[in-house]
């Protein structure tokens, strides 16, 4: 029985001969091809957006990192990786995909958020550059047709998360990118604030004391108590 040639390009050893079972059933036939002359390279897939990614593929589910606040950049190396190609009647082609190869495929819709692989192990200042002028160029764009249905109807349905992310992204202001946030309590007077503030700004009560003190905010700055007096008063006989 002749074995259908592998869609890879490489060479496949000869197969192995068919053998039948008690219940008729035949056994699979396994051929393997040659490993690619840059399979055991790895390559670096680099992230400038501070979105997580999860792309699932047949040989793995890949986790391309967000962008920290304070680093330049995320990355995730990665190597070849094995599959096999489904040709029916219980047999298969494993085959090895490079790691190069992994890593195009899976940011083939991303360089627009500033996702790219880089040419070495790690990015050049020129590649991040232009990957930041990529992003910025689709966030602009994102801004602008956000802004056009926003004139057309005042609608925040029609305003995606992605229009929102650009907006801050960029640091522009716009009505439609408000992102409400959750209120707290303030312990001492009960009236909202959010969350993590040094002070309240009904009662002026310190709540974070590191934070007021890195800001020169502190007791001398706070309101007193009412019925209080700034000087220590007589204890009376």
């Amino acid at each position: 029985m002749n074995v259908p040639a592998s869609p890879v390009t490489a060479t496949s050893h000869p197969a192995r001969p068919t053998f039948t079972s008690g219940a008729g059933q035949r056994r699979d036939i396994v051929v393997t091809s040659s490993t690619p002359a840059d399979a055991a390279a790895t390559a670096t897939i680099v992230s400038i957006s501070d979105q997580d990614w999860y792309i699932s593929r047949t040989h793995g589910v890949y986790h391309i990192p967000a962008c920290a606040k304070d680093e330049p950049y995320a990355a995730l190396v990665l190597s070849a990786r094995p599959d096999a190609l489904d040709i029916g009647d219980n047999r298969r082609i494993p085959f090895l995909i490079s790691a190069r190869e992994i890593a195009c495929d899976l940011v083939q819709d991303l360089p627009e958020h500033g996702i790219f692989v880089c040419a070495g192990p790690r990015p050049t200042p020129d590649e991040l550059s232009a990957a930041a002028s990529r992003r910025d160029a689709f966030y602009l764009r994102l801004i602008t047709e956000a802004d056009v249905m926003w004139a057309r109807g005042h609608s925040y349905r029609e305003i995606s998360d992605l229009h929102r992310r650009a907006a801050m992204s960029l640091g522009m202001e716009r009505e439609w990118a408000y992102v409400p946030v959750r209120m707290v309590d303030c312990p001492a007077c009960g009236e909202k604030v959010k969350p993590g503030v040094a002070v309240c700004k009904h009662c002026r009560a310190i709540l974070d004391a590191s934070k007021a003190a890195r800001h020169g905010l502190g007791d001398g700055t706070s309101r007193p108590a009412s019925g209080t007096a700034n000087s220590p008063q007589t204890p009376r006989p």
